[in-house]
């Protein structure tokens, strides 16, 4: 799921880039 959403899914917020490079860059606090 975290792999499908983090790879698969665009993410409009982040303007339909990988979302997995701007999480390792930026790590919101929603763990």
């Amino acid at each position: 799921f975290i792999e499908y959403y983090n790879y698969k899914r665009p993410h409009m917020s982040l303007n339909y880039k990988t979302p997995a490079e701007v999480y390792f860059n930026n790590v919101p606090n929603v763990l």
